[in-house]
């Protein structure tokens, strides 16, 4: 179970690996104003739900929805605006969506769209839900939606895909009256670059003013760039608890006592592999702490007295996943999940009562549930807080008493509480600035 979990989270990593920078850009807001700086690229592939924004490199985050935006513009090339389309949403090139007839539902809706040709007649585009639209204009006339569509039949038992794209047709209905689209019509693809090419063969051979329009280039995918390996060291403080529970029976002398209890230094590494974006992060660490009381605990019962021990050196391993998310220019929240496997060194556990020599706790043990975490990182540094619950588990505790022969057996559930300080030793030129 855990080596399907962590290939699951490097899959996930690896997936989400792509690059985002602020580039020069402005924005338009729906309430007139006009914010001109720099435009956070996240390489949008569907109108964008937030849009991240900043006058000056050093100046503080705004944050704004993409309800809110009449334009977006980045001076690497991409234009988006707000417009009123026909948008057929009932298009789909999902499997799982798909129905054995092509359904046709299109209403106006106002959404953001990637400005791909302006001129006499023009071109925009957007993706829904992973299919993709495009709309044509021309001078005078509406806007023409070309959907991807894809539906089911069913022929000789077996059930296949069709496509029902029908874009042809539809601009050859369009621009019939253009002989420079209809005879380029039949090589041209459901792509951008193709369908610009279209619409400007009408611009240059058709329109009024016989002029190639205004093409808007869309960068919409990140280069990949490779992983970051970011290093630091560790430090601050581990709290372990492993009280006990006597579960009502008599004579329960140590109903309630806690071995540890204590407060310990705790020093560490640390590597993380930080995927392009710096929102997720394959962590790992070793940390080093003292667990349990160096000095003997004191117990009596029956008329008899006698001590506990339990200490020596922990040894943890950390394996897990981050998730970064920007609070700020500088900012970022941090949460995190994973495994953590313990290694007891130099332990040293006894228990004497009266003349007997009793056994007593030994180390305690991982269960199927993960470690969590939670922080703020900034820059080099960052402070977490982790908990973690380990697996319930008992001892007996049996001695001779004036009385007779006793025997009590106790429940615990070990926990542990770790507050550290890390601080990242290489610099990452690839983080957001």
């Amino acid at each position: 179970m855990r080596k399907t979990l962590l290939a699951s989270l490097l899959a996930l990593c690896v997936q989400d690996a792509h690059c985002q920078s602020f580039e020069p850009g402005y924005l338009v807001l729906q309430r007139g104003d006009t914010l001109r700086g720099e435009v956070e690229n996240d390489f949008w592939e569907e109108p964008p739900v937030t849009v991240r924004f900043r006058t000056t490199a050093a100046a503080p985050l705004a944050t704004y929805s993409g309800e809110f935006i009449e334009s977006l513009y980045l001076t690497s090339g991409r234009l988006l605006r707000r417009e009123t389309l026909p948008l057929d949403r009932a298009a789909e090139t999902k499997v799982d969506l798909l129905s054995y007839s092509v359904v046709r539902r299109q209403q106006p809706e106002s959404v953001l769209a990637d400005v791909l040709l302006l001129g006499p007649a023009s071109l925009r585009s957007l993706t829904l839900n992973g299919t993709r639209h495009f709309f044509v204009q021309r001078a005078g006339q509406p806007y023409l939606e070309l959907a991807a569509r894809n539906y089911l039949v069913n022929k000789d038992g077996a059930t296949r895909i069709a496509d029902g794209n029908d874009f042809k047709s539809q601009l050859l209905r369009y621009f019939g009256d253009c002989e420079a689209v209809t005879h380029r019509l039949a090589k041209t693809d459901f792509t951008a670059q193709s369908l610009t090419g279209l619409v400007q063969a009408y611009n240059l051979h058709c329109s009024e003013a016989r002029q190639a329009g205004r093409e808007i280039a869309v960068r919409g995918k990140a280069p990949q760039p490779p992983v970051a390996v970011q290093l630091g060291v560790l430090a601050g403080l581990r709290f372990n608890s492993l009280r006990f529970d006597g579960q009502g029976q008599t004579n329960a002398v140590l109903d309630n006592a806690n071995p540890d209890a204590q407060f310990h230094p705790q020093l560490g590494l640390y590597a993380d592999v930080v995927n392009g974006r710096r929102r997720l992060a394959l962590h790992s660490a070793v940390m080093v702490s003292r667990f349990g009381q160096r000095q003997p605990v004191a117990i009596a019962a029956n008329n008899l007295t006698g001590t506990y021990e339990w200490h020596g050196t922990l040894v943890a391993m950390q394996v897990g996943l981050r998730g970064f998310l920007p609070v700020g220019s500088q900012v970022r929240l941090l949460a995190g999940v994973g495994y953590e496997f313990n290694s007891f060194w130099d332990g040293f556990s006894a228990l004497s009562l009266g003349a007997d020599q009793a056994g007593f706790i030994y180390e305690f043990h991982s269960t199927g549930l993960p470690y969590l975490e939670a922080g703020l990182s900034r820059q080099r540094f960052a402070f977490t807080l982790l908990g973690r619950i380990y697996q319930d588990d008992t001892f007996a505790l049996a001695y001779r008493a004036p009385s007779g022969f006793l025997q009590t057996t106790y429940a615990y559930t070990p926990w542990s509480l770790s507050a550290m300080l890390s601080y990242r030793f290489n610099a990452d030129p690839g983080a957001q600035r």
